[in-house]
């Protein structure tokens, strides 16, 4: 399977503010960069998958990344190096909770300032939730 990156949209401007999204700053791993990119680790630590801005999964449990298994339901920060949105899902096949995360974005903990966010990715697809 290719590394992936992912861009994520927060769902309107007070979404984005709740979650504590900025402008993407940080550099991003050699991999992903122009990528959005799903880390395992607050602060963009850990292992991490990338996904091109057309690239999208309906199953994260697919996506082998961890020395553990698979990236579903273990994404902790997110790097949105591309120039379009994504949507974040907590279920497969693109259901349940969602949240957009815009192009040029990065949500450095995933817990701030709801816990509920964190470990939850499921499944990610570009453009606006």
């Amino acid at each position: 399977m290719l590394v992936r990156s992912l861009t994520a949209l927060a769902c309107g401007a007070v979404a984005t503010l709740a979650l504590g999204v900025s402008p993407a700053s940080a550099t991003p791993a050699a991999s992903c960069d122009g990528a959005l990119v799903l880390w395992d680790n607050v602060n963009y630590n850990g292992t991490h998958i990338c996904f091109g801005s057309w690239e999208s999964e309906s199953d994260l449990g697919k996506v082998s990344a961890l020395p553990s298994g698979s990236m579903q339901d273990k994404t902790s920060s997110v790097q949105n190096f591309t120039d379009s949105a994504f949507c974040l899902y907590v279920d497969n096949n693109y259901a349940g909770d969602r949240f957009t995360v815009y192009a040029h974005t990065s949500i450095v903990d995933m817990r701030v300032p709801n816990p509920y966010w964190n470990d939850k990715i499921s499944s990610v697809r570009p453009g606006a939730c």
